[in-house]
């Protein structure tokens, strides 16, 4: 999982964690409760993969990128943890939440489009590039 096709690419092990830690960070912070913790902080996450808690991989360096070598079961019980915590909120948000502007500072971000452009479209983007990866690596997914 820590392969990487040239020094500057992303490995597996990286984008699982990212795409978990950005989902996370963006319900919990603020979609759900802007001055609530995520999980990251609140579980204590950040102190097991031993990182910072505002850490998430954004304009991380590619040695940062690379140092990044959790457990395996420890990445994937955060990931779930994640995946599970994000899917409950979702669907008890209520469908008037979806017009609800969580900044101020920026009115034209509704709750519905940090749904769509970063729990959605943002773990899609990434799960292209773990496509590309595997595939790198001689492991392409079935048709």
């Amino acid at each position: 999982m820590a392969f990487r096709h040239m020094p500057d690419a992303n490995s597996t092990t990286f984008l699982i964690w990212h795409i978990a830690r950005i989902s996370d960070n963006m319900f919990h912070r603020l979609i759900a409760d802007p001055i609530a913790l995520s999980l990251w902080e609140r579980e204590e996450w950040h102190q097991r993969f031993g990182l910072q808690p505002r850490d998430g991989g954004t304009g991380f360096a590619a040695e940062q990128v690379g140092a990044l070598k959790p457990d395996k079961d420890l990445l994937l019980t955060y990931y779930q943890r994640d995946f599970e915590a994000v899917i409950k909120g979702v669907e008890a948000l209520p469908e008037q939440d979806l017009d609800r502007v969580p900044n101020p500072q920026r009115p034209e971000t509704t709750v519905g489009r940090l749904v769509q452009g970063t729990l959605i479209a943002h773990g899609y983007n990434h799960l292209g590039e773990l496509r590309t990866v595997k595939g790198l690596q001689g492991m392409p997914f079935p048709r």
